[in-house]
């Protein structure tokens, strides 16, 4: 069943007939990665009402404006050694979301204001290139929103994402998460800052980064390159470590590195990776884990895992159980 956006729409304004409801709830209930989607959009409903009111404009004038601003995203399924490539255009995100205001918004109104938001589904992840020429990588599972005024150019992440950051003197680029924003001065930067996970990590490959508590502008901490700044969601407490950002961002070269992780940790990873719903049965959290997935499928993996700790496993579609002997 497709993303039925405009009934999304409509079910998140209030407005949705009984029978929009009903196809939403039918598809939400099709699977964790639609609500996981689902959780995704609705963040992006009320980051945006609180923004600057947005305005639907002209849609020749829009398809016009993006051919000329925005690279198509590059995603990459990771679920055998066959890696496959999918081209995304934008443009036909457009022509299917004109009117909804929800998952590529653009504004070309009053103080010259651009506004879209991207999403790499759980199991891919997207390359894109911003308007004012930063590039992005979205991680599984991730959603990302841009926009940009008279002298801000910001971002609003849920998931993970790695920054190479187009330096703008006259316009400051800020990535938000939650209650934390990270301010960049022309640099290349990793972010991750799942829902699921307890902090938010930012570690700095190049240049210089600030992070804020956005609810009274206090300074958490200024990294330097090769530091990661680790923000507590429960208390925004900070504690920075030394950190190799060429490992923290070998996901974007389609591989991950597991290390020293129990097997929980482990599990929240690999369904982000492929897509998939892990059932555990007999998990032993006082083990802990370090291996590297490349392009092995999630059969292989299991397989691997097998050999560090003898389990059983049945996958059926895009659910996974793994019992732990």
């Amino acid at each position: 069943m497709k993303v039925p956006y405009e009934q999304i729409a409509a079910y998140l304004s209030g407005k949705a007939l009984p029978w929009e409801k009903a196809e939403v709830d039918e598809w939400l209930a099709e699977s964790a990665e639609h609500r996981s989607l689902f959780r995704s959009l609705e963040k992006e409903w009320s980051f945006l009402k609180e923004g600057t009111p947005l305005s639907l404009p002209d849609k020749e004038q829009v398809w016009t404006k993006i051919r000329g601003m925005i690279d198509f995203p590059v995603t990459t399924a990771l679920y055998s050694k066959q890696i496959l490539i999918k081209y995304i255009s934008l443009t036909a995100c457009i022509a299917l979301l004109f009117g909804v205001a929800l998952s590529l918004l653009f504004n070309s109104g009053r103080g010259e204001s651009t506004q879209f938001t991207a999403y790499a589904p759980l199991g891919e992840k997207a390359q894109l290139t911003l308007p004012d020429s930063s590039r992005v990588w979205l991680n599984s599972g991730s959603t990302l929103t841009y926009f940009t005024q008279s002298r801000q150019r910001r971002v609003h992440l849920q998931g993970e994402a790695f920054f190479e950051v187009t330096k703008d003197p006259r316009k400051v680029f800020i990535v938000q998460s939650g209650d934390v924003s990270v301010q960049v001065h022309g640099t290349s930067f990793n972010v991750s800052a799942y829902d699921t996970d307890p902090d938010i990590a930012v570690s700095l490959e190049s240049g210089s980064v600030s992070l804020f508590n956005n609810k009274n502008g206090v300074v958490l901490a200024q990294l330097q390159p090769n530091q990661m700044g680790r923000v507590s969601k429960a208390d925004l407490s900070c504690s920075i470590v030394a950190d190799d950002t060429g490992i923290t961002k070998l996901w974007t070269n389609n591989i991950l590195k597991v290390y020293d992780n129990n097997i929980y940790e482990v599990v929240k990873k690999l369904e982000r990776w492929y897509g998939v719903d892990i059932t555990l049965e007999n998990a032993n959290p006082d083990s802990r884990y370090t291996f590297v997935v490349k392009t092995e499928s999630m059969k292989e993996l299991l397989g691997l895992l097998n050999k560090m700790t003898p389990i059983t496993y049945k996958i059926e579609g895009k659910e996974v159980t793994i019992h732990l002997r």
